[in-house]
């Protein structure tokens, strides 16, 4: 006989709240006559989506970001069992009214007897359409999530970043149950950068901001030059060896190259912390047009050091100002500045 079982999820996201450098981002199962009923809850840890939405909230310039769940999200399942692994893939069928919470369905492949244990391995990314790699469950080994791949094709917005941020889960599932938690996983942080204009002139050429190492150091995963496509062993809660794409540098592609007098740039990147980093010292620079190393239009003139590892599941908050610069040398347009959240350099 074959089982066709069907997972009711209730989805909910809690936004976090932020200092000025961190923010410390039911289930009903129906089945044919003879199945059990189980009922299945699922959460998340903190901060922000795939095809959902993120959303700030907050009065000042220090804000929550929290997730919202749109109709169209997709989550993709693995159903592994005495060796043997099968997926599947699981669209939202309802989201409440606030966004927090939405309901899918999934079957259970044949596969897979209901009657003894199974592990249940659920992963969420997505990529834009054009993308034809990463965001999905290895076709060879489905409990091997692949990260998102192609970044630089992402700006630096929240619309953006949403469809990039990746989550996962992992539950045995023992047929005894009758209700089942599932509690999902961060693979990432979000990175917040306010960029302010101090200087007297429009900036028109800010085509991207790159935060790098100085002295060079990989404190990110699944980055390098901009691609991606790490692979996340769910199995073993760790990444495959080779496969990290280890990086130096973080880049924001600017959805507007225009900042104006006073005006405050908001840019947002979903990253994968390396999180055995304890200690760094980060550089920003800002780049023109194609955005080459021999673009670079001005750096910041001192270093912002980071005593601590970086973790997954946070938003990670940087201010700094851009103003005109005709002292260095050689000549650059541009002087950055680290500062705190009132736009003062130490």
């Amino acid at each position: 006989m074959k089982f066709k079982l069907f997972f009711y999820a209730a989805i909910a996201l809690i936004a976090a709240g932020c200092s000025n450098e961190t923010v410390d981002l039911r289930d009903d199962l129906t089945a044919e006559p003879k199945d059990k009923v189980l009922q299945v809850t699922a959460s998340f840890e903190e901060p922000a989506g795939t095809r959902g939405y993120l959303e700030e909230t907050g009065a000042t310039i220090i804000k929550s970001i929290g997730f919202r769940w749109e109709a169209t999200d997709e989550i993709q399942f693995c159903f592994e069992q005495g060796g043997t692994a099968d997926k599947n893939t699981a669209n939202v069928t309802a989201v409440s009214a606030d966004g927090k919470t939405a309901q899918f369905t999934v079957t259970v492949p044949a596969g897979i007897d209901v009657g003894n244990p199974y592990t249940l391995y659920a992963y969420r990314s997505s990529r834009k359409s054009e993308i034809t790699t990463g965001s999905v469950l290895d076709p060879i080994t489905p409990t091997v999530a692949v990260l998102p791949a192609a970044q630089f094709n992402y700006q630096a917005t929240l619309a953006d970043q949403a469809t990039v941020f990746s989550i996962w889960s992992k539950k045995v599932i023992d047929p005894a149950m009758t209700t089942i938690s599932l509690s999902f996983k961060h693979l990432g942080s979000m990175m917040t950068l306010n960029l302010k204009n101090v200087g007297s002139a429009t900036i028109s050429d800010l085509h991207s901001i790159v935060l790098q190492t100085n002295p060079s150091q990989n404190w990110i995963i699944n980055r390098l030059n901009g691609n991606g496509g790490a692979l996340f062993d769910m199995a073993a809660e760790t990444y495959v060896g080779g496969s990290e794409q280890f990086s130096t540098t973080l880049t924001f592609f600017t959805p507007s190259a225009t900042l104006a007098p006073d005006e405050v740039g908001t840019y947002y990147l979903w990253f994968v912390p390396k999180t055995d980093i304890a200690a760094f010292d980060l550089m920003l620079a800002s780049l023109k047009s194609p955005g080459t190393l021999s673009d670079i239009t001005g750096l910041t003139n001192v270093n912002k050091s980071i005593t601590r590892s970086l973790q997954t599941g946070k938003n990670y908050l940087l201010f700094a100002t851009i103003e005109n610069d005709e002292s260095t040398t050689p000549p650059r347009p541009y002087l950055l500045k680290f500062t705190d959240s009132t736009f003062i350099a130490p």
